[in-house]
């Protein structure tokens, strides 16, 4: 008997590999069912039997000419691709030339740094651009400044630099981001400002010291400066500020902000400030000043409480006050409320407030104690720099029952029907063992049905209750009535009724020609039978529908607008009316974009395994692109009807979803818009079926004995699934060679023998599509 080694233990073979007019053909044999990978990306399977064929339109060859073909078993199969040319990798781009100012010249700020083109200015990924720096040395061992520009402007002004002597140099970096060498390096001599340009800010003196925690935020200003229209702070630990400045904000539009430095940031720093014109140029550096970051720095004074007066009698609810702390800090504050003056029984806490007052809701009877600290930052990695505790005052809290203190109704004074709102109920007291049952009531049951009842739980004095308004043709002003043992508290709420809101797609942009998606808003929701809206189009090139009925109790619906391809950027109006209200969105219609490739990754798949495809477009656009996404057999595979390229991006992604075909399915997947349609194909093929499994042999049995030219009534269990049967009568069990073969669709066979001899005999079962399944064990029997 001679083994054959099959696919699943063969290497990698290649047979074709070839490049003509874009697309990509690889022939050759791997590992069965594998997917197989050229240059890392999936490009295709191996059937059965190991053999595969990938096909791929829109290719763009390697500069080498050659793949590495892989199943992922085996070491990778460099094949070369004919018909194609190797061509020289992209060299970096020129140093540019420095064209002023001229090297050595003497000029006054702001100064001009030009120098020549070598980059596209507009190049189709839009990265790349300019690289410049300044120094005080020509060695560039410290830097003044250093900036980029973008790839079309080759000019910078410099506007921030002292009095002295400057080097420069400049560099490009071209679309692929291939950094190019630097120019050769020039010097300028700065003597002073030149006529125009922005005086230096004046730093004021530090708050509340130069020493400050981490993350302790202080407070600084400067002077206002005529024709600034932002400035820069900067804090860097050198004094001389070498570029990058290790703490930059820019865009500070008010002469005064506020530093928080992080645990990270201890040490001696210097600050300071530049103007900056509404041409981007920056003037000169302010005046600097010195401060400290660490945990050892001094901690700020106590808060100083105000009220309530020491001793006071208060009743819930009631607000504890005090003083501002020199430089409060947000979430400083900590209230601490005790049952005794030593706090060992504190009753409430507050931590975290940044407001210099807290509003004690609940708190039960009796003499109080109250303290306020502030933490000014760290005082270590994990705890907080606190200030001493405030003096001590008391209060005491009546004993009495429960009253109603108030009742509030939250986002009053007005509310639109059908809106659901939170209302509160505060006595003047802890509720007591069972709790306190509040009774509501409403001037309107109808606009604002409020719970019959409320019940505060024991020991709390607050509880929220929830409803949703009515429903009200006109405003209705209504008073809700609280009461609790004789102790009554009212509030009023103006009912509205529902209007328009809103009218608008889920962007302002639209491709012309693709369907956009929009919505119209209610203020409250829709009455009984739902909100009629109408809407309008300013032009027919966005089509909404007539009406859109925004369902009962609902607030929004979105629907479609289809839209018309257009030559330019065209803007339509859509109005929605209804009730007399009316709402306008301004929808911008942009030219369609024609898609430049078109590919599917994953051919083919199996079942509902999926795959993805992406299109990409030639020059890569400002706003939004979407194209229309068609499938000819939606049922075998389907995409979503539309894909969008965002701004900024050269390509998307579209995900494809596959349904288990009855048989290989080869379907047509288009990308349509700007005029223009690409395709692709996508095969889906079945989830390969387990083998049918043996019969179990019936008759005869093994052993049995028949004469020449006797019928033998060979008989086998039916196998499910099965669509025909194969018998096959040998001279031994091995059946190197077969006497008879037979294929039938029953379960049995009548068969006679010619020849004497002993024999065997076995059977397999058949699908529908003609696969086969496993041999039955042979039997054996004699002829003769």
């Amino acid at each position: 008997m001679v083994l054959l080694a099959g696919p699943a233990s063969a290497a990698v073979s290649v047979s074709r590999a070839e490049v003509s007019a874009g697309t990509l053909r690889l022939d050759g044999t791997a590992t069965a069912r594998r997917d197989i990978r050229v240059d890392g990306a999936v490009l295709g399977r191996s059937d059965s039997r190991g053999r595969f064929a990938i096909v791929r339109s829109g290719y763009t060859p390697p500069a080498d000419c050659t793949v590495d073909v892989n199943d992922g078993s085996a070491t990778p199969r460099v094949a070369t691709l004919t018909g194609c040319s190797t061509t020289a990798p992209p060299s970096a781009p020129a140093a540019p030339a420095q064209l002023a100012p001229a090297n050595g010249a003497s000029v006054t700020t702001p100064v001009t740094l030009s120098w020549s083109a070598v980059l596209d200015p507009a190049p189709a990924s839009q990265n790349g651009g300019y690289n410049w720096e300044i120094a005080t040395s020509a060695t560039f061992t410290t830097l003044v400044t250093r900036d980029s520009t973008l790839p079309g402007v080759t000019q910078e002004s410099v506007g921030q630099l002292a009095p002295g002597t400057y080097h420069w140099r400049v560099q490009a970096v071209d679309g692929a981001l291939r950094v190019g060498p630097w120019s050769s390096t020039r010097s300028f001599v700065v003597t002073g400002a030149g006529p125009g340009a922005l005086a230096a800010p004046v730093l004021a003196a530090l708050p509340f010291g130069t020493a400050y925690h981490p993350m302790e935020t202080f407070p600084f200003s400067w002077g206002a400066v005529p024709g600034a229209a932002s400035y820069v702070v900067e804090a860097s630990r050198n004094a001389a500020f070498p570029a990058p400045v290790e703490v930059r904000f820019d865009n500070i539009t008010a002469p005064t902000y506020s530093l928080t430095m992080h645990d990270s940031l201890t040490g001696s720093w210097n600050l300071r400030v530049r103007a900056i014109g509404a041409d981007g140029v920056a003037g000169p550096a302010s005046d600097v000043r010195t401060f400290t970051i660490s945990y050892s720095a001094p901690v700020g004074p106590p808060p100083i409480l105000v009220a309530p007066a020491d001793g006071a009698t208060v009743s819930l609810p009631f607000v504890l006050d005090w003083d501002d702390v020199p430089n409060p800090q947000s979430s400083g504050y900590t209230v601490e409320i005790a049952r005794d003056p030593g706090f060992g029984a504190v009753e409430a806490q507050s931590a975290g407030l940044t407001d210099s007052r807290w509003t004690v809701l609940g708190l039960s009877a009796g003499t109080k104690y109250w303290r306020v600290r502030h933490a000014y930052g760290n005082a270590s990695p994990t705890t907080a720099a606190l200030s001493a505790p405030s003096t001590v005052r008391s209060f005491t809290l009546g004993s009495g029952p429960s009253g109603v203190a108030s009742v509030r109704l939250l986002d009053s004074p007005t509310a639109h029907s059908g809106t659901e709102r939170v209302g509160e109920v505060q006595l003047t007291a802890l509720a007591p063992a069972g709790g306190a049952v509040v009774g509501l009531s409403s001037t309107d049951p109808s606009a604002v049905p409020v719970p019959a009842t409320v019940t505060v739980p024991a020991g709390q004095s607050v509880q929220q209750f929830r409803f949703s308004h009515g429903q009200v043709t006109q405003p209705t002003p209504v008073t809700v009535t609280a009461i609790l043992d004789g102790s009554t508290a009212t509030t009023s709420i103006t009912v509205l009724p529902s209007s328009l809101k809103s009218v608008g797609p889920g962007g302002n942009t639209v491709t012309g020609g693709a369907t956009g998606s929009a919505f119209v808003e209610l203020d409250g929701a829709a009455p009984g039978g739902g909100a009629d809206v109408t809407l309008t189009s300013s032009s027919p090139l966005a089509s909404p529908p007539a009406t859109v009925t925004v369902p009962a109790g609902g607030f929004l619906q979105h629907f479609a607008i289809p839209t018309t391809p257009v030559p330019a950027p065209t803007t339509v109006t859509l109005t929605a009316s209804w009730r007399g209200g009316q709402a306008t969105h301004q929808l911008v219609l942009n030219p369609g974009v024609p898609p430049a490739v078109w590919t599917v990754e994953k051919t083919p798949t199996t079942g509902s395994e999926g795959s993805s495809a992406r299109v990409a477009i030639d020059t890569v656009q400002t706003t939004d692109t979407t194209f229309t996404l068609t499938s000819s057999d939606p049922a075998v595979a389907r995409m979503a009807p539309s894909v969008t390229i965002p701004a900024g991006s050269p390509h998307a992604g579209v995900l494809i979803h596959t349904t288990n075909p009855a048989a290989p399915t080869t379907v047509t997947l288009s990308v349509a818009g700007g005029g223009g349609t690409r395709t692709a194909t996508l095969t889906v093929n079945p989830i390969p079926l387990a083998p049918l499994p043996a019969p179990t042999l019936v008759a005869p049995a093994s052993g049995s004995r028949f004469g020449v030219g006797q019928s033998i009534p060979f008989d086998w269990s039916d196998v499910p699934d099965a669509a025909s049967y194969t018998l096959q009568v040998g001279s031994s069990t091995t059946f190197t060679t077969v006497l008879v073969t037979r294929t039938v669709t029953a379960s049995q066979l009548g068969a006679a023998l010619t020849a004497t001899g002993d024999r065997s005999w076995r059977v397999r079962a058949h699908r529908v599509d003609g696969s086969p399944g496993a041999w039955s064990p042979a039997r054996s029997i004699r002829v003769g």
